[in-house]
């Protein structure tokens, strides 16, 4: 239960919602509520354009440079950031040049996300959590969710044990655990997280775009916690 009601996260749920960045949706009538009836969102998938985002997906995993790789996250999840050239000259002094020595530092920690962070408010003056999570989960979309204003309000606005308030996720660990415990409670343990965020993610906008007037619900974006960034070499 939740207090909006919202509907159930179950796996054939994941899928439905999944299959609408595709070109053959599994089905367009869902609830958007429990206890609601169906209803048939078949429009606001074609006018919200969820097969070009998922056109999108798969062409930045398949990018290799550096800049083109940021520049086509920042400009597919709109995070707006500027200063990308910049960011990239900061990565190149650690001998990253392209999306698979990005990958690597990654993937051996010898880059972690506060630091690209803090690499990112170096060079632009802002601290751009939702897009270094952006980045990292187009690395490694099993270890690394994404921090989004949509994403983050939904998995607030879900009941589930150990569950951890929303104050404490600006320490990028904290909002994994408390990420990891939603799986849990919805036996969703062995799903990627990108899968979950895409879930989210949808399911938030829909809210949005058909319910704008209800009242509910409040985007607001999750706030760093410089706390994370003490010892960070940048």
């Amino acid at each position: 239960m939740n207090r909006f009601n919202l509907i159930t996260p179950t796996r054939e749920l994941i899928d439905i919602f999944d299959s609408f960045w595709t070109d053959f949706p599994i089905t367009t009538v869902i609830k958007l509520f429990e206890n609601d009836e169906e209803i048939d969102i078949k429009n606001y998938i074609d006018k919200g354009g969820f097969k070009a985002y998922g056109k999108k997906d798969t062409e930045i995993n398949n990018i290799q440079d550096l800049q083109d790789f940021l520049k086509e996250i920042n400009s597919v999840y709109h995070t707006r950031i500027s200063g990308i050239e910049k960011i990239v000259k900061r990565l190149n002094k650690l001998d990253i040049n392209d999306k698979d020595s990005l990958s690597k530092k990654i993937k051996n920690s010898e880059l972690v996300l506060p630091q690209f962070v803090a690499f990112c408010k170096a060079e632009t003056g802002n601290y751009t959590y939702s897009f270094a999570t952006k980045v990292f989960s187009f690395i490694d979309e099993d270890k690394y969710p994404i921090i989004d204003s949509f994403v983050a309000t939904l998995l607030e606005t879900y009941e589930y044990d150990e569950k951890i308030a929303r104050s404490k996720w600006g320490n990028y660990s904290q909002y994994i655990n408390n990420y990891n415990a939603f799986k849990r409670n919805f036996g969703l343990t062995d799903l990627s997280f990108k899968k979950i965020d895409k879930f989210l993610w949808t399911y938030a906008k829909i809210l949005t775009d058909y319910w704008s007037n209800l009242g509910v619900l409040s985007y607001e974006p999750v706030a760093f916690d410089t706390k994370t960034l003490k010892g960070i070499d940048i």
